[in-house]
């Protein structure tokens, strides 16, 4: 996949940090544009979760089990898990006025908040 990204010119721009955890890895999902997971099987997706709760947008198929809630609040943007489609999902979001990403940043720590932080509150 690294000599994809080069070969794409876009080796610059893709990151490959390898096992990160803690103030690392809260840091790292605050600062990132957008948390991607076009997985073909999801049950729940922590990392998804967590992305959410550092206020990440997450561009996530269509097979991860809290897509409904992602896509129904705004959250991050939601497509089957093809690779077309995961494409297409992807241009959509590099493509979004940039007015549109505070918006989206909110509405990822909302959801967070209304969906899983209640889920924990109520296990």
């Amino acid at each position: 996949m690294k000599a994809q990204a080069e070969t794409l010119g876009i080796g610059n721009r893709v990151h490959w940090p390898g096992m990160i955890g803690g103030d690392v890895k809260q840091a790292a999902c605050a600062n990132a544009r957008a948390f991607v997971l076009p997985s073909h099987q999801e049950n729940f997706g922590i990392v998804v979760a967590e992305a959410l709760s550092a206020g990440t947008p997450v561009l996530i198929s269509n097979k991860v089990n809290i897509w409904r809630e992602i896509e129904s609040d705004g959250a991050g943007l939601v497509a089957p898990d093809t690779v077309e489609d995961t494409s297409d999902m992807l241009r959509r979001f590099l493509t979004m006025p940039a007015e549109a990403a505070p918006d989206m940043r909110l509405a990822a720590r909302r959801c967070y908040d209304e969906h899983l932080m209640r889920r924990n509150a109520e296990t």
